[in-house]
């Protein structure tokens, strides 16, 4: 059995508009327990199902689950919620899941981990209100907190985040166990439980191409952990990184090679040698094994040859960051992708790069990036760059943000990897499908948009659209899914869930864009979020939803029909996703 949890932050009364469900993660339904109404010694407790955001003004009750059983494929993390709201102050409380009926349920991974409060001061704008939880400032449940005993405070709602994990192997059967919680050593609530796993498994081998943007220079993980790059403790941190990364399905990491956004990190270094310069890969070697080893690689994504000014909004020229020879020494400059020296020396690097990828067996999980966001300007300079990429690395797939609306018979020449932005593509899907149609890939990201009646995994909207993100992934036949900001984190990001994007800039992004984890200085790791724990459970989905479709197309396209209408007519009551899921489980068990 795992425990975890924190102490809580500082609480404000907020309303929940969240709607209630009916039915839990991988759908629960539990043979749930009677809600005592809370005395000094048993608060009042219910649990709620995990789609759902749970408020500290949230009343007994609310949201409850009146019969919690869950039904769950094997391979899989579903997850609840219990929450707890006592009159009285509780100290030293701890939560764990004990008394498993049958020994093989021992088997089952447990987490517990208490929900932190964030503060959003500015709603997402260019949003109706109905599409919002509540009106900003206010305090958002998001963070999940690793460190037990926790307090109670008094009337202030409290949510435990359940996640179980569920051995590949275990036998289909009902399992009953137990959330225990105590204060001290002192029992103050036993609640019970039952999950029913049935003879369907997530596959093992993940074909959905998942990458959140990770900043892993000293101007990011300074201030958090005291560690400088390309240190022991640095590349202790980078493991510790993957691995919370690759347990939620993480399964690329973009991997500077002579720097990358808001970074001057660079893992390629190049010297004089007897012929020229010379390429030291060695720093790029232990970056890619670390991952591979934490388990994230998978896949590796080469930052981009072109870049703009160091705030990408600001525009500007661009450059290209790479080793000339200076008197006589290596060095690293910035030169105009007009520089004759520029084409050159990035010639020499990259066919450098691609001999090595070769020997070491990686050129086929490498993905190349040229250019972020080409706009009609930059065209002409991205496909010089794209066609240099495909002719010094034969067989390397380019991947890069393109515009959907741009002149994508351009695109079909310079770049395999397409990623357009989820919003911007409605109505031109049959034309990305004739792209992956001719051998190349189609995906989507998310970076500020959209907004709307979209999905997005903004902190103000609701779970259940960041859950059906991979669900757009299926049901409309894109392979991936890249998102820039995965530790953007503010100086205070409890506190600051809004920063600016660059130095010195006045646009501040919608709440949580810039971050889907938080940094744990304390373990030397990363806390995850209900967002990121939600996004985990829908890239499962989506490989039960590829399952489904090899044994049964029909089955699997009106599952994800019905359950994504259009890009913006989607599910939004957690009860009709529930009994969706249960339904795809159930066509599986079959």
């Amino acid at each position: 059995m795992i425990i975890f949890a924190s102490s809580p932050h500082r609480w404000i009364l907020l309303r929940s508009l969240a709607h209630a469900s009916l039915i839990f993660s991988a759908v629960w339904v539990l043979t749930g327990p009677v809600v005592l109404h809370a005395t000094e010694e048993v608060p009042d407790y219910w649990f709620v199902d995990s789609l759902v955001k749970v408020f500290p003004d949230d009343l007994p009750k609310e949201h409850r689950i009146a019969r919690p059983l869950l039904v769950a494929a094997r391979n899989s993390h579903p997850s609840l919620q219990l929450a707890l709201r006592v009159h009285k102050r509780v100290d030293g409380v701890t939560a764990g899941v004990e008394g498993w009926e049958k020994a093989a349920a021992r088997s089952i991974g447990v987490q517990i981990r208490a929900v932190g409060y964030v503060v959003v001061g500015k709603n997402t704008t260019d949003t109706p209100e109905p599409e919002l939880l509540r009106s900003a400032p206010a305090l958002f449940p998001d963070v999940l907190l690793e460190k037990f005993p926790v307090t109670l405070e008094p009337d202030k709602t409290q949510s435990f985040w359940i996640t179980l994990s569920i051995p590949g192997d275990l036998k289909p059967d009902d399992y009953r166990g137990a959330v225990v919680v105590r204060s001290g050593e002192k029992e103050i609530l036993r609640t019970p439980f039952t999950v029913r796993v049935l003879s369907v498994s997530v596959p093992a081998q993940q074909t959905l191409r998942v990458t959140n943007w990770f900043y892993l220079s000293d101007r990011q993980l300074q201030q958090f952990y005291g560690v400088q790059v390309l240190t022991e403790p640095w590349w202790n941190l980078l493991e510790a990184f993957g691995r919370v990364l690759a347990q939620h399905h993480q399964n690329m990491i973009v991997t500077p090679l002579t720097g990358f956004y808001f970074s001057k990190l660079a893992l390629v270094e190049a010297r004089l040698g007897t012929k020229g310069l010379e390429y030291d890969f060695s720093n790029f070697d232990r970056w890619v094994r670390t991952f591979q080893k934490a388990g994230v690689i998978g896949y590796i994504e080469g930052s981009h040859v072109l870049r703009r000014k160091e705030d990408p909004e600001a525009g500007g020229p661009l450059k290209v960051d790479i080793y000339v020879l200076d008197n006589g020494k290596a060095v690293l400059k910035s030169l105009e992708p007009d520089d004759p020296r520029a084409e050159r020396a990035l010639s020499e690097m990259l066919s450098a790069l691609h001999r090595h990828l070769k020997q070491r067996g990686w050129n086929d999980v490498y993905y190349q990036h040229v250019l972020d966001e080409v706009d009609d300007r930059e065209l002409s300079t991205y496909m010089k760059y794209a066609a240099l990429v495909h002719r010094v690395m034969p067989g390397v797939r380019t991947m890069d943000a393109v515009h959907a609306r741009g002149n994508l018979d351009m695109y079909e020449k310079s770049c395999d990897t397409w990623v357009p932005l989820l919003g911007s593509f409605d109505d031109i899907v049959p034309r990305l499908h004739r792209h992956e149609q001719s051998g190349g890939e189609v995906w989507f990201y998310t970076c500020l948009l959209p907004r709307g009646k979209y999905a997005n995994r903004f902190i103000d909207f609701s779970l259940l659209k960041v859950r059906l993100l991979q669900w757009l992934n299926f049901r409309y036949g894109l392979t991936g899914f890249l998102h820039w900001g995965g530790n953007y984190w503010s100086p205070d990001p409890i506190h600051e869930t809004e920063p600016p994007l660059g130095s010195g800039s006045d646009s501040m992004l919608p709440p949580g864009d810039a971050f889907v984890t938080y940094p744990d200085p304390e373990r030397k790791s990363l806390l995850s979020s209900i967002r990121f724990e939600a996004m985990r459970e829908g890239i499962e989905d989506y490989g039960l939803l590829q399952q489904l479709q090899s044994k049964n197309p029909g089955a699997a396209q009106s599952i994800a029909s019905r359950m994504i209408r259009s890009f913006t007519d989607y599910v939004r009551d957690p009860a009709e996703f529930r009994k969706l899921q249960l339904e795809l489980l159930q066509e599986l068990a079959q």
